[in-house]
């Protein structure tokens, strides 16, 4: 027994001994570790304790730059204050930069003066207007030239260069609801300038906006009357000459006082629909009571245009207006319509309907615009000459494209913003009037017009046309194909 014992007691110790030393050996191992540990700790906080006295030394640097900077201003801004004016020339009878500068400093402090002191614009002078505070910032300046040269076979044309339109815009953002927009038109060199020179004011319009769907308009209205009359611009258009019926039937530029109601709506998600709606004085007149009419087979409805700055003004009311809607991008229908009176008595109505359309597809586009004119005739306007309806409509296709070999000779010239264009347009207009012995004459008017152009930029186009007409009327067709070169740009 007592064998067995001591062989218990020799088998423990022989399994428990190397055990305790393995136990000791591991936590000599992690006391080692979390030694380690503290020490890199250690180190981290004494070199963010250095990282953080480095950057609060920077700031105190900066601040220090700052300040010296500040001072230095100081001093250049009292040296410029007492340095006396730079002359931009003699000073006999000239401004210095330094006299133009407190001038106007002047002039805004004088204008500003009445707001400051709460006072009503009827304690102001001459130098207190509005736009003087406001540094001119919320005005606009800009317009269009074009210029062209014209060759038709009809030796008793007109040929060679003509400048036709110069037309500077101005638009002003009164305020957050109060819009104003003007143009003035400069034809054939204005006043003097021959070949029916004027200058005229092309519309000017006061906006009031008070929601997206309705806002007011009035004052002298481009009438909505089809899509061209709105967006008549020459560096808009791809042929020099507008389509015959924006000549004939509705003559553009064509402009009325009155004032009336515009808006977007939004169908659906992607649909939006726009309206404009005016009343005006009418602006056609287009038979008198001795019997003289300015409605004819030569130019359809373009001598019945009227306006306040001359004695053809009618005096009538008209209401026009126009709805168009756009399913899609890239895709957009319009109607619009206008009536009045167009004679001295009242007794005879003008009515005159449009369609139009644009559809683009990448590069192509596709656009319309056709009008009817149902024009009233009692017998007193029968027997002057005025006799049946008018109508006319064109359609344009146009296609963008740029080689890309042209870019590889002349990058300065043909650049990504640079296009050529392709049109090609199509042209019927039947106006009624008389002949030289006042007998009944249709004259059915067509023409084809294939054109090329190229815009360096957006702004700018060169075109090259070349009208081939067609005429239906009851006297011998003359040779008045045209080939027409002409510039036009904003600017």
């Amino acid at each position: 027994m007592k064998r067995v014992c001591l062989f218990v007691v020799l088998a423990g110790m022989f399994f428990f001994i190397p055990q305790a030393f393995a136990q000791s050996g591991e936590t000599e191992m992690l006391n080692n570790r979390v030694e380690a540990l503290e020490n890199e700790l250690a180190e981290i906080k004494e070199l963010l304790k250095k990282q953080l006295s480095r950057d609060i030394q920077k700031d105190e640097e900066l601040a220090g730059l700052k300040k010296q900077l500040a001072e230095q201003a100081d001093v250049i801004s009292s040296k410029v204050e007492s340095a006396p004016a730079v002359s931009t020339g003699t000073k006999g009878g000239q401004i210095t930069a330094g006299e133009d500068l407190e001038k106007e400093l002047y002039l805004s402090k004088k204008s500003s003066e009445l707001v400051e002191k709460e006072l009503a614009p009827s304690f102001g002078g001459v130098y207190t207007k509005p736009f003087l505070r406001r540094y001119g910032r919320n005005t606009y300046v800009g317009g269009y030239m074009d210029f062209e040269f014209r060759a038709p076979e009809d030796e008793d044309a007109a040929h060679g260069f003509t400048q036709k339109r110069f037309i500077p815009f101005l638009y002003s953002d009164i305020s957050d609801r109060v819009k104003l927009a003007t143009e003035i038109e400069f034809e054939y060199g204005g006043v003097g300038g021959g070949r029916s020179g004027e200058v005229i004011l092309e519309f000017g319009t006061i906006d009031f906006l008070v929601t997206e769907w309705i806002n007011w308009r009035g004052g002298y209205l481009l009438t909505p009357l089809g899509k061209f009359n709105l967006v008549h611009d020459s560096p808009l258009q791809d042929f020099t000459d507008r389509p015959l019926v924006n000549q004939l039937i509705i003559p553009t530029t064509l402009t009325d006082l009155g004032m009336g109601f515009f808006g977007t709506l939004y169908p659906t998600e992607l649909s939006k629909l726009d309206y404009e709606i005016y009343v005006t004085d009418g602006i056609f007149k287009g038979l008198d009571e001795d019997g003289s009419i300015s409605i004819g087979e030569s130019n359809g409805l373009r001598g019945a245009k009227g306006g306040y700055f001359d004695d053809n003004y009618n005096k009538s009311p008209a209401v026009v207006g126009r709805v168009s809607y756009s399913p899609f991008i890239g895709l957009d229908f319009g109607a619009s319509a206008y009536t009045s009176r167009y004679d001295e008595n009242n007794d005879n109505q003008l009515t005159i309907s449009a369609l139009d359309f644009i559809y683009q597809r990448g590069a192509f586009e596709f656009l319309g615009e056709g009008a009817y004119a149902f024009i009233e005739t009692d017998d007193f306007a029968k027997d002057s000459g005025i006799t049946d309806d008018m109508w006319g409509y064109y359609f344009e296709a146009r296609y963008h494209f740029m080689p890309s070999f042209l870019k590889s000779i002349s990058p300065q010239l043909f650049s990504e913003n640079s296009t050529f264009t392709a049109a090609l347009r199509w042209d019927q207009v039947q106006t009624a009037g008389r002949d030289d012995d006042f007998e009944k004459v249709h004259w059915l008017r067509s023409r084809i017009t294939p054109g090329l152009n190229y815009r360096y930029t957006e702004d700018t186009v060169f075109k090259l046309d070349y009208q081939i007409n067609m005429e239906n009327k009851d006297m011998p067709d003359e040779a008045n194909n045209a080939f027409l070169f002409s510039v036009a740009t904003y600017f």
